[in-house]
């Protein structure tokens, strides 16, 4: 029989002046600063050192377009997304009009993914104190690098580990802080920060407002006499109403019919199940596995609360994956309309803190061994997940040898732990051995590279003063006809298009809309496969048509549509500007323009 220290069978049971979830005010000692800085420190440079640091591109395309119009009505003037299809990101059109107004896009957006990395750094200083009291600054350093290198894609959704500031990555992280503070009793700070967190992304404040009232009724039915903690349910509503008038706003659905249709057409990768390989999903779940040993860390006390927040949102990931896989009718369109796969930000965090579960938790030898056994397994299958991966971090295929050493050092870790020694170096050694391994592997990756940080908004000069051209030919107001795969063109223009690939509606009379305009511009089939042929096979006359349908008196030639100039000139159509330095893009004038 294996007979613990008496210190780690107290933390087999309960410890109630420990783990008080409404106890007295906590001050943030500068230990909690400085961790917090390092883990921000730590994932900013992962995060930039893996896709380098972007502004001005990716979901920029789709989210800067309505700021930049508010500080600048002739910028998009007449565009048909902004007028029918905004995205319900009010708060960040805010800091994009300010950063516009300013002139200076780049550096508020900069300070906006600062500021989503110290919000990281404090939930994981939060954690630490509270799960490896014995080694908090290990703990924040293993967690910040190995939540870096995770991957960006969990079941439909896109990691908040990114370098580029975006809601959903600002909001991801607020998650986190708000689940850790659920998770250590800080329930002020965790309705504070959700309900903030509903201001930055409307779903996500959904999301964890039912996380706080579900925490709220946990602690209700089992406080004796009956608490009701009002701080909680007051955030929750408050999230819940956020969430209505925002999406009554700036609806993102017309209906669950037509949001699941937009899924199979426009984003199978998000809200598509049955279009995902069984290994992807697989290794999706095995990420979610890593997230749910974090009950390892949990007392008698603490384990409802975890219940009530990570096990219900696996709970919830996980009916919703089977109800769409399997195509289970009403259920499987509901997953979708609801978008259930947004649950997957608030397991990606945890997953690191789950595979140091065997070190840090203080549990019987024989408990450290198994779960070793099995972090280390789910550990193996994330490493293999390479589908929908921009950036894979680490030497391909699963991390080459420095990776093996870094779980050979988990393995000594544990070993050391579990044979009770006390040398109190072991374990920053420890730490030591696994993170700079993790840095090696990237140091040896010929996937990514390290450069420079770049905030400039639309960093490449070349389409930049492309568009700038563009702009002086093309008055305010007029719209462009441009491949639906070059989303591009509308955000350096500051020009409408008829449509494009990334800016799309989910439902509604915009979603019916949308389709005839993609499917003018040949089809569906090229947002899916990122294959221009079906824009390129259109005639000179079909392109024409498709410009006096919907009022487009410009027409973009991008390099390998040129075969297609001689047909315009012969229907009228004139050249107003050639190439721009080495972007060989023409602009061509309809004959009908004035």
């Amino acid at each position: 029989m294996t007979t613990l220290p008496k210190n780690e069978e107290a933390q087999l049971d309960d410890a109630p002046a420990a783990e008080e979830p409404a106890g007295p005010r906590r001050r943030i000692g500068w230990p909690g600063v400085g961790q917090t800085v390092l883990s921000a420190a730590l994932l900013g440079l992962i995060l930039h050192w893996r896709y380098g640091y972007m502004a001005g591109v990716g979901d920029h395309l789709v989210l800067s377009a309505v700021g930049r119009h508010w500080a600048d009505p002739s910028a998009f003037a007449g565009d048909w997304i902004i007028a029918n299809a905004p995205q319900p990101h009010w708060f960040f059109d805010i800091i994009t009009w300010f950063g516009a107004v300013i002139g200076h896009i780049g550096a508020v957006y900069l300070v906006y993914w600062i500021i989503g990395l110290v919000v990281f750094g404090a939930a994981t200083s939060i954690l630490a104190k509270r799960w490896a009291p014995e080694h908090p600054w290990v703990a924040t350093v293993l967690v910040s690098v190995i939540g870096g290198i995770t991957p960006w894609w969990l079941l439909g959704t896109g990691s908040p580990m990114l370098a580029i500031a975006l809601p959903g990555v600002l909001a991801g992280f607020m998650v986190y802080l708000s689940l850790a503070a659920l998770l250590t009793g800080r329930y002020r700070l965790a309705g504070t920060v959700a309900v903030a967190t509903a201001i930055v992304h409307v779903q996500q404040g959904g999301v964890v407002g039912v996380l706080l009232l579900t925490v709220g009724l946990v602690e209700l039915f089992r406080s004796r006499p009956r608490r009701p903690q009002w701080w909680l349910f007051g955030s929750a509503i408050a999230c819940f109403v956020i969430m209505f008038v925002s999406l009554r706003a700036r609806p993102v659905a017309g209906n669950m019919n037509d949001f699941a249709q937009a899924c199979q057409q426009l984003i199978p990768y998000h809200c598509e199940a049955t279009s995902w390989p069984s290994s992807l999903i697989w290794q999706g779940f095995a990420l979610v596995g890593l997230a749910l040993a974090t009950v390892l860390y949990m007392t008698r006390r603490t384990w409802p609360i975890w219940a009530a927040t990570l096990a219900l949102t696996a709970l919830g990931l996980a009916i919703g994956v089977a109800v769409d896989r399997w195509d289970v009718p009403t259920l499987g369109v509901l997953a979708q309309g609801l978008n259930i796969y947004r649950l997957d930000v608030l397991l990606m965090p945890f997953a690191a803190w789950g595979l140091l579960a065997p070190i840090f938790v203080k549990q019987r030898v024989w408990v450290r061994w198994v779960s070793l056994a099995v972090v280390l397994y789910f550990a193996y299958e994330v490493l293999n997940t390479h589908a929908f991966e921009p950036a894979y971090p680490l030497v391909y295929p699963r991390g080459g040898n420095w990776i093996g050493v870094a779980a050979a050092a988990l393995v000594l870790g544990v070993l050391w732990v579990s044979l009770g020694r006390k040398f109190r170096f072991a374990i920053p050694a420890m730490g030591v051995v696994v993170a700079g391994s993790i840095f090696m592997s990237m140091w040896n990756s010929t996937a990514i590279s390290l450069k420079a940080l770049d905030p400039t908004f639309i960093p490449d000069t070349n389409i930049r003063v492309w568009g700038e051209a563009v702009q002086r030919v093309v008055p305010p107001g007029e719209q462009l006809v441009a491949a639906p795969l070059g989303p591009y063109v509308r955000m350096v223009t500051e020009r409408g298009v008829v449509a494009d690939c990334k800016n799309g509606p989910y439902g509604g009379p915009a979603w019916y809309e949308y389709q005839a305009r993609i499917n003018a511009l040949g089809g569906f089939g090229q947002c899916r496969s990122l294959d221009a042929a079906g824009f390129n096979n259109l005639t000179p006359s079909q392109v024409s048509n498709v410009a006096k349908t919907y009022n487009a008196n410009y027409i973009v030639i991008e390099t390998g549509q040129t075969d297609d100039m001689p047909g315009l000139k012969s229907l009228g159509w004139t050249e107003v500007l050639g190439p721009v330095g080495p972007v060989d893009n023409y602009i061509f004038k309809a004959p009908w323009a004035k």
